[in-house]
């Protein structure tokens, strides 16, 4: 079950992503994914049985010389309607669960979709485990939104629960 950060604003792993994929959701709009492919295929990988509806909006691509980019073809973000009756947002990110990622690459969509989002309805923010990529992500936006310190996220509830085991590395880079 997806835990309740802030209004608006959940984080969850795969199973609770997969869950209101399915079956929808009353509260949860939009979602973003931070796994290592933005293929909806990736839940099915991850449990067969698992068929999620989807319909492409938009993906962007980067790439690091202008003739690279049809070579290289480097996704930043996949958008697309998904689920139930295509009734939700998804935006699904590539970041891969490493020490060698670097999260900065795409901290500002991801930021960004956050803020745009809960304006409009529920995020869930979710990664595989949902302790790692998807806390970091969150934990900036706090920092961002309610220009928070590492220090100030210290004694909040979300903060204990979700980076008492979790993988440091994804923070280093703030």
């Amino acid at each position: 079950m997806p835990y309740l950060v802030r209004e608006n604003l959940f984080i969850g792993n795969i199973s609770d992503a997969a869950e209101v994929l399915q079956n929808g959701s009353a509260e949860i709009t939009h979602m973003l994914s931070v796994l290592s492919s933005v293929s909806i295929s990736f839940f099915t990988e991850w449990r067969s049985g698992v068929i999620i509806p989807t319909k492409e909006i938009k993906k962007v691509c980067v790439c690091d010389e202008w003739r690279s980019c049809l070579a290289a073809n480097k996704v930043l973000y996949s958008l697309e309607y998904a689920g139930k009756e295509l009734k939700l947002v998804r935006m699904a990110v590539p970041i891969r669960d490493m020490e060698s990622e670097d999260l900065l690459d795409y901290l500002d969509v991801c930021l960004d979709f956050i803020e745009k989002t809960r304006k409009e309805g529920a995020v869930l923010v979710h990664c595989f485990a949902g302790v790692s990529r998807s806390a970091a992500i969150i934990t900036a936006y706090l920092m961002k939104s309610e220009q928070l310190s590492l220090e100030g996220l210290n004694t909040s509830t979300f903060y204990l629960e979700h980076f008492g085991s979790a993988d440091w590395y994804m923070l280093v880079a703030f």
